[in-house]
Order: structure tokens, then sequence, then C-alpha cells
């Protein structure tokens, strides 16, 4: 099952599972757990939330954000406290067992006592604005803990690199993933390697860490063939990997490092609206 955020440039974050989503576009914004721990403890909470058990059947779930508002539909518990800290499953461990199989619906909102136009938010400061309100209604509580786990080290191939690094002023630092028939293509705006492997890190499901020692951003384009294509097989099935190094020349090396993991140490049914 794939993950993916959603479009940016239009305000709204769109989270769906079951269901693959053909167009992405996201700001440059990766922050670890600890960043975004840190970014919460400045950022105002929502002023008015609501928090419903959804209990209509469904196998998909959304996640909008807008300035003023948050708009969660029919996702489980854990999925949001993944997007809020913007970790994949594999690093949070922990929940209730009695809140696993339970799906919410949030309504939350910012409301300016000048009555003005609330403030544009990043994508960071959004997450952080979630992390309050779990916070607050779930009294969520967890903690951070390294435990080593498998990586990727985002290195250059022998070939030398193919992409044209500037040092020159970021117009626009953004990516997006887009699928195109069978095949998948990942395009960086005046990204750096430490965005690519951001970027990468949602794809082959493992943290990457750039390693690649080079400096200065660039416009990127990677393109490879989805998981239809790779479970059809066939001469023209490109691999991430495959593609990584002929297009970029760049490669992935399997390594092991500590990873930020969080651990739940209190969460229960939200409090009443």
């Amino acid at each position: 099952m794939t993950l993916y955020p959603a479009c940016r440039s239009t305000r709204l974050l769109l989270l769906a599972f079951l269901a693959f989503i053909p167009c992405v576009h996201a700001q440059l914004e990766h922050k670890s757990p600890a960043q975004l721990i840190a970014l919460s403890q400045t950022t105002p909470p929502y002023d008015v939330a609501s928090v419903r058990i959804d209990n209509n059947a469904g196998d998909s779930g959304s996640l909008n954000f807008h300035d003023d508002a948050l708009i969660v539909r029919n996702l489980p518990l854990d999925y949001i406290i993944e997007f809020a800290y913007d970790v994949p499953s594999d690093r949070l461990t922990g929940l209730p067992s009695a809140l696993k199989d339970l799906r919410f619906d949030i309504n939350a909102k910012a409301v300016p006592s000048d009555g003005g136009k609330p403030a544009t938010t990043s994508a960071s400061q959004d997450q952080a604005k979630l992390i309050l309100l779990l916070a607050d209604r779930f009294h969520l509580k967890l903690h951070l803990e390294a435990r080593i786990m498998p990586t990727y080290d985002l290195v250059v191939a022998k070939s030398g690199p193919k992409v044209k690094l500037t040092e020159g002023e970021l117009k626009d630092n953004s990516w997006s993933i887009n699928s195109q028939d069978t095949s998948v293509v990942l395009t960086g705006k005046d990204a750096f390697m430490s965005d690519l492997a951001a970027a990468l890190s949602d794809e082959v499901h493992r943290k990457v860490i750039d390693k690649t020692g080079l400096t200065g951003h660039a416009d990127i384009t990677l393109k490879w063939s989805d998981d239809v294509a790779a479970d059809q097989g066939g001469p023209n099935v490109v691999s991430i990997f495959t593609a990584l190094e002929e297009q970029l020349g760049l490669k992935l090396e399997s390594s092991k490092g500590p990873v930020d993991t969080l651990v739940i140490d209190h969460a229960e049914m939200p409090s009443a609206n």
C-alpha cells in the first residue's frame, strides 16, 4: 500500500489509501519528528475543533489543510499521527488496541481575534497544529527513540553525477510526483540532494541519507515503472534504483543507522467537543 502526499499548490493535502493518487505536488519541506515537535511549541493551535468517530463503511479517507482549517475524513488515528510527525508506519509503535480499529472525522479552524484573514501557513506549521490538536483532544503523549534500522545512502554512481547543480538563487524549491501510463515521474525544482533523499525515502519506504557530497540545487526529473508494470514484468520495466543511476548518475546503497521512531506512551478516546 503506497501513500502519497497531495497538491500543496492548492493549499490542499490529501492522504488516501487503497487508492492511487495520479497527481501530487508538495513543497520540499520534510522535517524530522524532533523539528516538528519543536515547531509545535511556537505554533498557535486551532481555535475550535470537532473530533468524532466515523462509523461509515469505506476504504478511503482524506486529510485536507487550508490556511484556516483542517478537515479529516474517515482516517485511522495511526495514519493521522504518522502524517503529523512525518513518519512511515514502521516508525510508530504503542498505539492502544482500543483505538486501532477506529476511524475519525476532524474539523478544526483558526479564527483570528481581529476578524481578519488567517495567516498563511507552511506545510510544517500545518503539521505542528495537528500535533497540538492530537495532544489536546486525544491526550497523546509520546517520545522519540532512535532505533537501528535499514537505511539507504544516496551516493554518486561510478559514472558520475548527471545533475546540473547551481549555487544560484532559489526560485521554486518544490517537487511533484505524477503517474504517466505505467510510469511514475518525480520532478524537483531547485532541489537540493537532501531534498531528493527525502523524496526517495517516501518511494523506497526506507530512510535515505544524502551522502553524495554534492552542493547546490538543481531541476531534477526521475522516471521509473509503477507497481503495476513491475508486477507484469517485461523488458521495459525500469526500477527506481536503475532509473536513479541511469538518469541522474546516483545510486542507493543499503546501510543501517539510527532512525527516529515514535513510541506512544499514552493516547485515549478524544475528549468531548
